[in-house]
Formats: C-alpha cells, structure tokens, sequence
C-alpha cells in the first residue's frame, strides 16, 4: 500500500510538473489610453497629453523609444464638451494636435517623438464657454479601433480678494526693525470645488549689465494645503518668515552670474495655485512611499482607460513692492550681501 502511494505520487508530481508553470506576464494585447488634462479657465490655452500604456517582451526601454509604443498616430478623435446640470451637451469643441511644447530628453524620448498634446484655445472655444456652474466631458475616440476614453469635471470658483496683503496694505516687510524673523502673513478664503493650495511666491529682479538690462525671476513653491470640504469660505494661510525669505533667495544665486554692474529687487509677487478634489486624490496615491508597505493603490476618473481629468485654478498675481529696511536686507544680509543687490536708496555699498 505504501509503495503503490509513494508511485501514485510520483505520478502526480510528474504530470503536474510536465505543464508549464511560467507565468505569461505579457498576455494578450489590450489597447489602454492614458490621459493627463486640466482644464483651467484662467488660461488662454487647455491642454489634453494622451498616450498609450506598453507592456511586451525585452527591454521596457527600447519599448519607450519606439513612437508607436507610446503614441497615437494621426488616430485621435479628441472632443470637450459642455454640460448643463442635467448632462445634456451644450456646447462641443474639438481639441487638435499641438507640437508647440518641445519634449524633454530622457527615457521616454527619441528623435521622431513629440510630446502627445492636444489642444484649443480660449478663442476656439468662444465667450461664455466655461461656467463654474456647468460641467464638462472629455471624449477621445481611437477612429482606427473604435476604443472610446472619457471623464467628466467641475471648474474650480475664483477666490475672490486676498484677506491678507489687501490691496491697500503696504509693501511687503519681510524684515522689520527689530524684529529680523518677522512673518508675513498671506491669508484668503476657499473656493468652491477646490480641494488643495499651493502659494507660490515669485521674486522679481533687474540685472543692469554692460549690454543692458535683463529682467528675470525667481520661484519659491510652498508645500499643499488642504481644505476641509468642497463648499468654499474656509481661511487658510501661508506664514513666510523673513530670514526663510532671504535665505532662499540666497540660495537661488548661488549659481547665477553677477551683473556687470548692479542688481535691483522689483516687486514680489504672490500666485495663488488651486486643484479640484479628484486632482489632490490623485496626487496623494502616486506620492512616493515612506512606509513598509510600497504597494500604492491605482486611482483614475478615466472611464475604460487610465489617468486623470480635473481642473485647476491660478489667481491672477497679487504685487507688492518690497519695503526699504526688506532692501536693505538683501543689500547686507548675511545670506544675500555677496549678489550686488541695491539697497532701499538706490544704491550699491560695501557691506561688512
């Protein structure tokens, strides 16, 4: 009895070992789109980035720089459609290939591949086409194998006035006498529909040179925020310390050429930067990992394909120009003194 299970097993490891046991990882070919778009009614320009998702045997990398394996040729269907509160369409425009936007070099690059964007202009689109109060589709249609992609997605309410600076406060005192760390403070209220915020503040200068004068800027990006719901009116708030002021724009120059002759602080601006709540979802889920456990969740609002389709909002610069004793600052400060900036007279001196 022993002898006729030891066979009987024997038997069963045999045939269960002649069947394959690789796993095909490959499998069959399924078209998948994935998109990338957000509509923003403060540009003049909406764009949609459409690829396609690859998997195949070898080299994931020779894959990527084969155009057919990332991009749709000439195939794209792309509409956006305006919605009334029933889902009926309103309006339809159609979004066409733009090559204006250069691709960057990297892994997803070769020399016949232009960045996948489509596009249409405000102009295209006529007045009155966006509306916080209506929604709005996103159609893409493969005309070569029928495959069909779409979302759908509010638009994000403008906040309105800025709480803190208003537009009669003064200029903006980074450093006070007395009080070299002071704060200031940027405040407003939340729209509605808008989920995440991001300030960024954007240090405008003028470099005199020998040839003449070149304007340029620099761009501090503070961390999210994140509001407690969707209905709009919460106060929120960005603390910018002022030696954190300094200190970064310290920090931006050390690369930078001196000018032949002098450097000189323009106005600072404020930008204030808003995304809708599928689009802060989605963010948090492709963050990197910091845990033990490195396997992410998928998110998408793409129906029958993958990626994401939400707005955003940019409200038009707040300007202020920077206070004298701020000049100063820059002129002398510890962090900003070696740059040749002019002080809050006009003028360029040797600092100690």
């Amino acid at each position: 009895m022993k002898k006729k299970f030891i066979y009987s097993l024997f038997l069963f490891v045999a045939l269960f070992s002649a069947c394959s046991t690789d796993l095909d990882v490959v499998g069959q070919y399924k078209e998948t789109l994935v998109v990338y778009g957000l509509l923003d009614q403060t540009q003049a320009k909406q764009y949609i980035k459409i690829n396609k998702a690859f998997l195949g045997e070898g080299n994931a990398f020779t894959y990527a720089q084969i155009k057919d394996s990332t991009q749709f040729v000439n195939s794209l269907n792309v509409k956006l459609q305006k919605l009334d509160g029933f889902g009926n369409m309103v309006l339809e425009r159609t979004l066409t290939p733009d090559n204006s936007i250069i691709k960057d070099p990297g892994v997803f690059y070769a020399p016949d591949q232009t960045n996948v964007i489509y596009s249409v202009d405000n102009v295209t689109l006529g007045p009155g086409f966006f509306n916080t109060n209506n929604t709005y589709k996103l159609i893409v249609t493969n005309g070569e194998t029928g495959t069909v992609v779409s979302s759908n997605t509010g638009l994000i309410t403008d906040i309105g006035a800025f709480l803190s600076p208003t537009a009669t406060s003064s200029a903006f005192g980074f450093i006070v006498p007395g009080n070299p760390n002071a704060a200031v403070n940027i405040s407003w209220n939340s729209a509605r529909y808008a989920r995440m915020y991001q300030v960024l503040l954007r240090f405008n200068y003028l470099d005199s040179n020998l040839t003449g004068n070149d304007t340029n800027h620099i761009d501090w990006l503070f961390p999210v925020q994140t509001t407690q719901g969707l209905t709009g009116n919460e106060t929120m708030l960005e603390e910018v310390k002022g030696q954190s002021y300094l200190q970064f724009i310290g920090s931006q120059f050390l690369t930078k050429p001196l000018p032949d002759k002098a450097r000189r602080a323009l106005k600072t601006d404020v930008i204030l930067i808003s995304g809708a709540d599928d689009l802060n979802t989605f963010i948090e889920v492709n963050a990197p990992s910091t845990g033990i456990v490195q396997e992410k969740p998928e998110f998408t609002n793409i129906t029958n394909g993958l990626g994401i389709f939400s707005s955003r909002y940019n409200k038009a610069p707040f300007s202020k120009n920077l206070s004298r004793y701020t000049l100063d600052s820059l002129a002398c400060g510890q962090y900003t003194k070696h740059y040749k900036f002019l002080n809050g007279q006009g003028q360029l001196i040797n600092c100690p």
